[in-house]
């Protein structure tokens, strides 16, 4: 570089060489007299060509944009100056070269043009406004406008868009600042030039701006600095500075030259980039682990089934829904010493049989150290890689376990176990994912060992639900034999008790003492009754039978059932009603167990005084034929202090026990007869009581009011007198001689001549005898010994025996009657059976017979 140069002259040197800005020289006729490197380069031709004065901006400038410089051209030579503006050059090449200039004419009148290549900046505004558009972010275009250009000078060094500076290299004190790092700054140059950085900036980033210089000045190079933050009066800015030397003709440093570009929104966009990531990240999070609630809700949906078989299928193939290609549960048995039930899915249905066929044919080891073999030890769950399935399969397996037998890839497995309240593993879950899919890692662990153990809570639920039903049959198996056992000498008992009190000359002590026989013989009946009913309730199993019955003669029925009840003990016993229905529908005989329940617990819990029944109904305002009637049981009884109030309702309660010491029951009364009335659409409550002072319970039930002609058409029809004519022979069929006898005798009462009555004690002497004797009415014990009734009916039926089969038995569950009839008994009767019971039932089987057109004399086998 000359050393006659003056120091303005050598920074313009400095500039002119700098690379950073293209300087042109041309005539105001467009031949380009002067260019820098940084041109040349730009535009691709060499100095050679420039030399030869073959370059001319107007062949260089893109033809659209031609007019807009001759513009600035002639705008200049007026002006002597024009604004920056923006065109394109074409390129040596043809490319299209994008570029910033701005113009100022010498006093010699040659044109002096400054060239930014702007290639990169609009890439840079492309590549935003893409970003920008992709992101769906608002984010405003910001353009830099270009400053008014000045004199030459100015021109090199104001319009520069980049903060340019200039310290020198003694003090590092500004020399010159542009306008872009006025702005940047947000100083004006005025108060910059003559100071350092320590003026304006903290001390620690001063000192980081001065190690920087020195650094430059001593290397005497460019030195590129990425990334730098400065405060300043605008906020805070990111800038990538460029620092250059300029050296005197000794080459000692003199002045240091910076340009410095405002990366901020770069940084920014960067950052919102960075920013929408992370959103988009924790969106797509948030999206899996709704997914995986959802997925973990259904789950739970499949496994509330106590069908177990069913449950395993199902949650297999909801599994291979979401998360695995292949799924397989082994489940061992309760004893854990054996694989109970294996069952899978797969996506593809061919490779669900050939897994499921290939698990049959090698069965897993239990000593095994991975795989099955080690969860069902640890209770840990185990991930096998595509890569080391070999080695697994050999050692789950067996070495004779041919991995190619598989038939479906496996990029990787998961085996968890299967646990019932933390215990150890009742089984396991195979989940197979094939190598195009996703790997298993140790992040899925969670997720699968939870779906795992939802399975187990099925399987839980399941086996809890069969020991349930197990202990349900057990209970119901064991109420039903007891009642057989209780109800078969029960029924001999009331039933020879109830014909000796026909019986003529008996002493009034005796026939008081048959009274008592019978009563407490009915009582013991009642508590037999009012535990099968509370089983039936337990178990949802009772039945409600709506039927038209004369409302007042059902209480009537009542007082006269409970009235000798009452007179034993000295107390009053009255009905008090007004406007009832005459007819409603409703279950009577439970509505006669709920009265008879609660006013006989009355009468049982009152010394003195009186027990009232006030009936009364309250009509339904939205339908005139449905009404709810208002029983209130009214006592001067021992009351019921607000302790026992408590229990007053539970099964097996009584207010305490000196009470059931004193008075004697089972406690299931109140209990029983609330679960009735609310069966009926109403309840059974406690309305007011006071120790010593009595109680006063209020019963509801919901019913319909109906006429008296649709009560008479559902009333049974008048019984014939002389039903007993039409039997011509009957055999009784029942294992106790008591009841046989009984049976005999009651016969006999309705008129059958004993000669015509016989006996058989099981199934297989009635058969043998109905081959010897045709019967017009057979009475069949259900449960016997060598065989039973059901096994004599059917061979009865087989054998095409025309006569009546009435089936008589002490079970009392529901379906019994059911049973009976469907298995072929034309009748069905409950021990113990009263004379009037059986009666009825003899007459329902002659009005059977005689509607379909045939006598009991035409019967015969």
């Amino acid at each position: 570089m000359s050393s006659s140069l003056s120091p303005d002259e050598l920074r313009y040197r400095t500039i002119f060489e700098s690379g950073v800005i293209g300087v042109v020289c041309t005539t105001l006729q467009g031949k380009i007299i002067e260019a820098n490197d940084y041109f040349l380069n730009l535009v691709g031709y060499t100095r050679a060509e420039l030399e030869k004065g073959l370059m001319d901006w107007r062949k260089l400038t893109a033809p659209e944009d031609v007019s807009r410089s001759e513009k600035a051209a002639a705008e200049m030579s007026e002006g002597h100056s024009v604004a920056r503006f923006e065109k394109q050059y074409i390129h040596k090449n043809g490319s299209r070269i994008p570029v910033t200039v701005a113009l100022t004419l010498y006093k010699d009148g040659t044109v002096i043009a400054l060239v930014l290549d702007a290639t990169e900046r609009k890439r840079a505004e492309r590549e935003l406004e893409e970003t920008k558009n992709r992101l769906q972010e608002s984010v405003q275009k910001r353009t830099q406008q270009l400053q008014q250009s000045e004199a030459f000078f100015e021109a090199i060094f104001e319009n520069i868009p980049n903060m340019v500076f200039v310290k020198d290299a003694q003090d590092l004190r500004f020399l010159r600042f542009n306008r872009s790092g006025e702005d940047l700054l947000g100083i004006p140059s005025a108060e910059l030039i003559g100071k350092n950085d320590y003026d304006f900036f903290p001390k620690e980033q001063a000192d980081f701006f001065t190690f920087k210089d020195r650094e430059v000045l001593k290397q005497t190079r460019v030195v590129d600095i990425p990334e730098e933050v400065i405060e300043t009066r605008n906020g805070v800015r990111y800038l990538h500075t460029k620092k250059i030397p300029v050296l005197d003709e000794n080459g000692n440093p003199q002045y240091l030259l910076g340009v410095s570009e405002d990366i901020t929104e770069e940084k920014e966009l960067e950052q919102q980039k960075r920013a929408l990531f992370q959103s988009e990240f924790a969106r797509t999070q948030a999206e899996n682990h709704a997914q995986e609630m959802t997925f973990l809700s259904e789950i739970s949906l499949i496994t509330q089934s106590f069908d177990l078989d069913k449950v395993i299928k199902a949650f297999c193939r909801k599994v291979v829904s979401f998360k695995a290609d292949v799924c397989i549960v082994d489940l061992l048995d309760e004893e854990g010493l054996e694989i109970a039930l294996t069952e899978g899915a797969a996506q593809d249905p061919l490779e669900e049989m050939k897994v499921l066929k290939w698990r049959q044919r090698y069965p897993l080891r239990w000593d095994s150290k991975t795989g099955p073999g080690k969860v069902l030890k640890t209770g840990k769950p185990d991930i096998i890689l595509g890569r080391d399935l070999k080695a697994h399969v050999e050692e789950a397996y067996g070495k004779g376990a041919k991995i190619e037998d598989r038939s479906v890839p496996v990029g990787s497995l998961v085996f968890t176990p299967i646990k019932i309240r933390d215990e150890k593993p009742v089984g396991f879950v195979t989940f197979l994912n094939k190598p195009e899919s996703p790997l298993f890692t140790e992040a899925d662990l969670p997720l699968l060992e939870e779906i795992s153990g939802r399975l187990g809570l099925a399987i839980e639920n399941s086996r809890l639900y069969d020991r349930s039903l197990e202990a349900s049959r057990a209970k119901s198996a064991f109420l039903a034999n007891v009642s057989h056992e209780i109800r078969t000498p029960l029924g001999a008992m009331l039933g020879f008790a109830e014909i000796l009190q026909e019986a003529d000359g008996l002493t009034e002590d005796l026939q008081r003492s048959l009274e008592t026989i019978y009563r407490n013989g009915q009582q013991l009946l009642r508590i037999v009754d009012e535990i099968l009913d509370i089983s039936k309730v337990e178990s949802q199993k009772i039945e409600i039978e709506k039927l038209a019955v004369p409302l007042k003669d059902l209480l009537r029925d009542i007082e006269h059932l409970l009235m000798l009840r009452a007179e034993e003990k000295g107390i009053v016993l009255k009905i008090t009603y007004s406007d009832l229905p005459e007819y409603i529908r409703t279950d009577p005989t439970r509505l006669r167990q709920i009265l008879f329940n609660i006013i006989g617990n009355a009468i049982k819990f009152t010394d003195r005084g009186s027990v009232e029944l006030q009936v009364r109904q309250r009509r339904d305002s939205e339908k005139s034929t449905s009404c709810v009637l208002e029983f209130r049981v009214i006592d001067t009884g021992i009351g019921i202090t607000e302790e026992q109030q408590s229990i007053l309702f539970q099964p097996f309660a009584q207010a305490d026990s000196s009470t059931t010491r004193r008075f004697g029951g089972t406690g299931l009364g109140l209990f029983l007869s609330r679960k009735l009335a609310r069966l009926l659409g109403g309840d059974v409550i406690l309305d007011k009581s006071l120790s010593g002072k009595g109680s006063v319970f209020l019963i509801t039930v919901a019913c319909d009011v109906v006429g008296k002609e649709e009560a008479i058409r559902g009333a049974q029809p008048p019984a014939p007198n002389n039903f007993a004519d039409s039997i011509t022979a009957v055999l009784v069929v029942d294992d106790a001689a008591d009841n046989r006898d009984l049976f005999r005798r009651y016969l006999m009462k309705f008129g059958v001549l004993e000669e015509n009555i016989d006996m058989a004690e099981n199934g297989i002497e009635a058969l043998r005898k109905t081959q010897q004797k045709g019967y017009d009415l057979i009475l069949m014990d259900v449960q016997m010994p060598v065989m039973d009734g059901f096994g004599a009916v059917r061979e009865l039926k087989k054998r095409k025996c025309p006569g009546r089969i009435v089936a008589i038995t002490a079970h009392a569950m529901k379906g019994d009657q059911e049973r009976c009839l469907k298995e072929g008994f034309d009748g069905y009767l409950q021990k113990p059976v009263s004379k009037e019971a059986l009666r009825q039932e003899l007459i329902k089987v002659v009005n059977l017979k005689m509607k379909q057109g045939t006598s009991f004399e035409d019967n015969s086998l």
